[in-house]
């Protein structure tokens, strides 16, 4: 989250209430806002649209059609995230204030190009889905992955108030354009999917406007991060196996005995897949925390460790920056895990009456209390892979995630076909191997982190060269040529 300690920190130290649960309501916004907001328009549609006389196949056509595009555009996103991140955050470090916008609209270009492609062929084979519908459906989910790419952008710019204002923007779109339509007579399904596509939109322009008032539209390539590909080859897993693996439960859940064909290729398994939406909103207290204890906590004993071995501290000085910043990790990360604990067992408990009052079975909230303790389990877990990329051990975030991803494939594969109370209970146990496999690999690490600082860096400097990394350099030079070219023919014409 490179860049949201430095204003959250500005108001986590004022002393009133006031500021604080400014901090907090921001930090909310940043980590958990676009995603919720999917989250329950997947659950609040369906309700709206049968209110306005739409029949229950055209509540489940628009249902999956939001959750295929969510889902969709989350994985699609995951190729570039970690990787433009990790990329923005070196720009940044290195004051290369040009370089950060031009990777955002290139990363945007790389995977919407193929991915949109994609997902129009998948669309293709709904026919039942009017022209129209399927349109809007194609523009929301490039606009989603667009939202996503911003996320690893949008907290560098520090602007919680104009960031907060946007979304809040967005979200009153939605609900005002799919009322006024609706009111209109449009047709339920047409309605709400142009409501969320509007409502996408204009959070798409409040961001990228909150974007280009920070940072300049930039020179060189689009694609100069492409380089990444090469250096960091495994971010690019770590961020497609840990979004894969937060969602394949659902998508085996759709061949089960649960699972419906809804239309083309469109399926779901609406017991199933209303409880693990409501379940995963368990996970919005370790995100925020985790943003709030890392950023705001923990970040200055770790910045003073690393500051006491650049600026040539003594000895002693980095072995006590050392202990000092071990104590606050260690404080941090079990801080984090009693509060998502404690939510977790108050949020299961109280929201059950909930869900019996709005039709849940007892099956129904059986699943949804098991998955409440996987989600809290993975969201702790994706704390830790964090962290672990925080100090660089690309190697353990790789091995939670993908013990993760494995995890939940081979257990929700294996209780696919039994009895409906065990459903849920394969990322149950995925999510609480991911945090048994990623807290001992953490710890160990920076206990070892003298040895990973001094010794296993190579002792001469070693210049990496391979084909990303040279096709990088050749569409950099390119970039660099034409905006040679077009400043000199500018000036002839001016001069």
């Amino acid at each position: 989250m490179a860049g949201i300690g430095f204003e959250l920190r500005k108001l986590f130290v004022g002393k009133s209430a006031i500021s604080k649960i400014r901090a907090y309501a921001y930090t909310s916004i940043i980590t958990s806002g676009t995603m919720v907001l999917a989250v329950l328009m997947m659950l609040g549609i369906k309700y709206l649209a049968q209110y306005f006389g739409a029949t229950e196949h055209q509540t489940d056509i628009l249902l999956v059609m939001v959750v295929y595009a969510t889902i969709g555009s989350l994985i699609l996103s995951s190729v570039l995230q970690t990787i433009l991140a990790r990329y923005t955050a070196d720009s940044l470090f290195e004051k290369n204030y040009e370089r950060v916008l031009p990777s955002l609209f290139g990363g945007a270009i790389l995977i919407l190009i193929p991915g949109g492609l994609i997902y129009g062929i998948f669309l293709h084979f709904a026919p039942e889905i009017p022209v129209t519908d399927r349109l809007f459906n194609w523009g929301l989910f490039i606009e989603m992955t667009f939202v996503w790419l911003e996320m690893a952008y949008i907290t560098a710019a520090k602007d919680y108030q104009r960031i907060l204002l946007g979304f809040l923007a967005g979200v009153l779109t939605v609900f005002i354009i799919s009322g006024i339509l609706l009111l209109l007579g449009i047709d339920p399904v047409t309605a709400v999917i142009a409501g969320l596509f509007a409502g996408y939109g204009l959070m798409i322009y409040s961001f990228t406007k909150i974007l280009l008032r920070i940072f300049p539209v930039g020179s060189g390539s689009l694609f100069a991060f492409i380089k990444y590909f090469g250096l960091y080859p495994d971010l690019v897993f770590i961020g497609i196996l840990g979004q894969m693996g937060a969602f394949v439960h659902i998508v085996l859940m759709w061949f089960s005995p649960l699972g419906e064909n809804v239309t083309g290729l469109f399926r779901q398994a609406p017991m199933h897949d209303a409880a693990a939406f409501f379940a995963f909103l368990v996970t919005i207290p370790a995100n925020v925390n985790f943003v709030v204890s890392v950023e705001v906590t923990f970040f200055k004993k770790y910045q003073h460790y690393f500051a006491a071995i650049s600026n040539g501290g003594t000895l002693k000085e980095i072995q006590i920056s050392q202990k000092n910043m071990t104590a606050s990790l260690n404080q941090e990360v079990f801080r984090l895990i009693e509060i998502q604990v404690f939510a977790m067992v108050f949020y299961a408990i109280l929201m059950r009456f909930f869900l019996e009052s709005i039709g849940f079975t007892k099956d129904m909230i059986t699943m949804f209390q098991i998955m409440c303790i996987g989600y809290s389990a993975y969201a702790i877990g994706n704390c830790v892979m964090q962290l672990q990329l925080y100090f660089n051990d690309r190697k353990g975030a790789l091995l939670t995630c993908f013990l993760y991803f494995c995890t939940n494939l081979l257990c929700t594969r294996f209780f696919l076909f039994r009895s409906p109370i065990y459903y849920g209970l394969g990322m149950m146990i995925a999510g609480i191997i991911m945090y048994l496999a990623g807290i001992p690999r953490l710890f160990a690490f920076v206990r070892n982190i003298d040895y990973h600082i001094y010794c296993s860096q190579p002792i001469l400097a070693v210049q990496r060269s391979n084909l990303w990394i040279k096709l990088a350099s050749v569409l950099d030079e390119m970039e660099y040529g034409a905006d040679r070219a077009y400043y000199r023919k500018t000036r002839n014409r001016n001069p």
